[in-house]
């Protein structure tokens, strides 16, 4: 407040009290003046009425018009602004509150209905003893190999084609090898000349033996002799080993089957140009298998490698085959672990005398593995995936959420198996919603662990109580 304001206040003030010590002076002379006319007597009081000055009222002031002025010097001044500004910035700030107080009174609502969400909740089941583990596999023939060409040469005739059964010893084919012939006959040649200088060689020893007995040679001549037939002898031999290698050569010639089985390839024709060796673009002649027992190659992954046993039992189906289950034996395994794939290589012996499994077909092999530990069954739905981990939120007794960090096993479609981490007597929530955390209040409104009642017997109750009542 200024200071002119202050001394129009202080002025207003001072006019009020000397009018009101005016008003009280007057009252009491009329007060003295009513005593001395009562003795005197009624004549003297209204001559001294008479004459006795007559002061006059003052008129009545409203307050309005008393602050009229005021205002006036108030609105003109300083204060008035100030107020103004004073209760604008009041209004914003009003305005500003309205809205966030209505906020937080919705978000304390959602809260409060956060707090109590509805969930549905379920209790882990205990796996079976035994589990099950199915893995593709490769079918191939017990015994397996490829025939190739041991001469150069052309096909000059074959007689078995693919899928067909031959035994042990048949005749398949038949290669022309020119050049193998003439070595052969050259060799042949080569042996019988030396066979007949050993022969002639023996006859010169033979009679210088007898010679030297009427001393009619001398030792030396005879011992000449002696290594002439030793040098012969050595020349059949040579020439024998060579004619017999060639012969051998032109064995070859020949294609006969190693074992009984069955063909499963033959890439050749009658004048197809044959070459000698295995070497890296000579195609085989044919390839052989036996398939009255297959041998199924699986790769197992690396957590059941510890579960695979020797002689343990596997069932070996094919889409192919439906209904047809092949009782197979795990009879061994690569005791190693692929780098690369981190598999181990198992092989399982399936029976197939009536030739249903096809070499090189693909099958699939179920394992009956025994568990090593106790595990729990789960629906896929109860885990929430974090960056720390996979989790199962449980509910305890109190309604009050918890997060359970496990570990998973094997998925099984709907369920998957839970190696650790959750123990029998827990309930797991279904669809957990992603803003429950640790501590928060839910409502159970179904606990699917519970046994559901028979509708239909609950119906015939109903009616029989309806027939009693009756």
């Amino acid at each position: 407040m200024s200071s002119k304001e202050f001394d129009v206040g202080s002025k207003i003030k001072d006019t009020k009290r000397g009018i009101l010590e005016k008003l009280a002076r007057i009252v009491d002379k009329k007060r003295k003046g009513s005593g001395k006319s009562q003795e005197e007597g009624p004549i003297q009081n209204k001559e001294q009425d008479n004459l006795s000055p007559t002061i006059p009222e003052p008129p009545p002031v409203k307050k309005r018009e008393r602050l009229e002025p005021i205002l006036k010097k108030i609105k003109s001044g300083p204060a008035f602004i100030a107020l103004s500004l004073g209760a604008i910035l009041l209004a914003l700030f009003i305005i500003g509150l309205i809205p966030r107080l209505h906020n937080q009174g919705i978000l304390k609502k959602y809260v409060a209905i956060a707090n109590e969400i509805p969930v549905s909740v379920i209790s882990p089941k205990l796996a079976p003893p035994i589990t099950d583990l199915r893995l593709p596999g490769t079918a191939r023939g017990y015994f397996e190999t490829p025939i190739w060409a041991r001469v150069n040469g052309y096909i000059k005739n074959w007689w078995v084609d693919i899928g067909d059964e031959v035994k042990e010893g048949q005749l398949m084919a038949v290669i022309d090898a020119p050049d193998i012939d003439r070595q052969v006959l050259e060799m042949e040649g080569v042996l019988k000349s030396a066979e007949a200088n050993l022969e002639i060689a023996r006859i010169s020893l033979d009679r210088w033996k007898e010679l030297i007995k009427t001393r009619a040679v001398s030792q030396q001549q005879l011992d000449e002799r002696q290594a002439a037939y030793d040098a012969a002898l050595a020349r059949v031999n040579a020439s024998r080993g060579q004619y017999e290698h060639w012969k051998e050569l032109q064995n070859f010639e020949k294609i006969y089957a190693p074992f009984s089985g069955v063909v499963t390839a033959r890439n050749i024709d009658i004048g197809t140009l044959v070459s000698l060796g295995s070497d890296k673009g000579v195609r085989e002649l044919y390839r052989i298998s036996v398939t009255d027992v297959m041998r199924v190659y699986v790769a197992v992954p690396q957590n059941y490698a510890p579960q695979i046993q020797l002689g343990a039992w596997a069932d070996v189906t094919a889409s192919e085959l439906p209904g047809k289950i092949f009782k197979g034996l795990v009879v061994r395994t690569s005791k190693a672990v692929d780098p690369l794939s981190r598999t181990l290589l198992t092989e399982v012996d399936v029976g197939n005398p009536n030739g249903e499994i096809i070499v090189n077909m693909y099958v699939d092999v179920t394992f009956h593995l025994p568990r090593t530990q106790e595990t729990y069954l789960v629906p896929v739905n109860t885990i929430v995936v974090r960056a720390d981990g996979n989790y199962v939120l449980s509910v305890d007794e109190h309604q009050t959420v918890h997060y359970n960090k496990v570990e998973l096993g094997k998925d099984l479609g709907q369920f998957i198996e839970i190696p650790s981490g959750l123990s029998k007597d827990q309930k797991i929530i279904l669809n957990p919603p992603e803003i429950l955390e640790e501590g928060d209040k839910v409502v159970v409104v179904e606990d699917l662990s519970k046994p559901k009642p028979d509708k239909i017997k609950e119906k015939k109750l109903l009616q029989k109580g309806k027939l009693a009542h009756e």
